[in-house]
């Protein structure tokens, strides 16, 4: 099952191609979703860098909270400095979007995982080392 925001699933691709493949099972969404209605992953829609854009918020068991901000957030100078990057799809999403994560961060005491962020990633574990 692929749960995407119904805005991203509807935009356009290249030359008005669909991006995704229409018999592939699909639940589209219009905001956050509790993916196993337990609270451990939730899809928070985070638009702006495309009009659909989804982060994620998982609660592991060690680790605690973290979201995983996809593109929402691209370096830590744009989260630091609620920069927008120009080829975002709108800049009012994109810090509303932001303001939404802060507020998670908060209200979860979670973790910030800037997926672009080199600085942030080279002191995070990787595979096959993992979270939990």
């Amino acid at each position: 099952m692929l749960y995407v925001q119904k805005a991203e699933y509807e935009w356009p691709g290249a030359n008005n191609a669909p991006r995704f493949k229409p018999e592939h099972p699909v639940t589209k969404l219009e905001g956050d979703r509790d993916v196993f209605g337990d609270g451990s992953v939730t899809i928070l829609s985070t638009p702006g860098h495309t009009p659909g854009h989804q982060s994620l918020l998982v609660k592991l068991p060690k680790t605690g909270a973290v979201v995983l901000t996809g593109d929402a957030v691209h370096f830590r100078d744009n989260w630091d400095n609620r920069r927008v990057p120009s080829l975002n799809a709108s800049k009012e999403q994109t810090v509303a979007s932001m303001q939404k994560i802060a507020d998670t961060l908060t209200k979860e005491k979670a973790q910030l995982w800037i997926n672009h962020d080199k600085s942030q990633r080279d002191g995070l574990k990787l595979s096959p080392e993992f979270y939990d």
